[in-house]
């Protein structure tokens, strides 16, 4: 297995949570090495039997449309430092599909806060970083979580 590419960065934006830390991260990381930075947001899929009565054109763009809005303001704050930026909505399990992006796109690292360890983390059922965590364990995927 080739080892993942430490100037490509993946930096997943969750809703509800701030990301002043990672936006610095990324602003370091692009400071320091001229990082490519691909700002991510994880759309969980609807429910089957509220999906089953939208066209998939439809669903695609309620994600999208949703992700975006995520998306653009940290876009916008990475514009204004001067870094630029990738943006990328996808939709499935979000620390699945965190992992799934940052091997497709050969990411050296994620940009995520730890999370503490705690039983619940050891299983992968705490935060989506601490799950993060766990699969990057039992996939062997060598890449390190958190900033610059």
């Amino acid at each position: 297995m080739e080892t993942p590419n430490d100037n490509n960065a993946v930096v997943p934006i969750i809703d509800g949570r701030n990301p002043d830390w990672q936006i610095e991260q990324a602003i370091r990381l692009y400071r320091q090495a001229q990082a490519h930075i691909h700002l991510l947001n994880v759309q969980a899929a609807l429910p089957k039997h509220v999906s089953r009565f939208f066209h998939s054109a439809q669903l695609s763009a309620f994600h999208q449309e949703n992700g975006m809005r995520l998306l653009e303001p940290v876009a916008r704050r990475l514009d204004e430092a001067g870094v630029p930026c990738e943006l990328h909505v996808m939709v499935g399990p979000k620390a699945e599909t965190i992992l799934h992006f940052a091997r497709e796109f050969d990411c050296g690292r994620i940009v995520m806060e730890e999370s503490a360890e705690s039983w619940m983390s050891a299983l992968g059922l705490g935060s989506i970083s601490s799950q993060l965590q766990h699969l990057m364990k039992v996939r062997h995927f060598g890449v390190p979580l958190g900033g610059a």
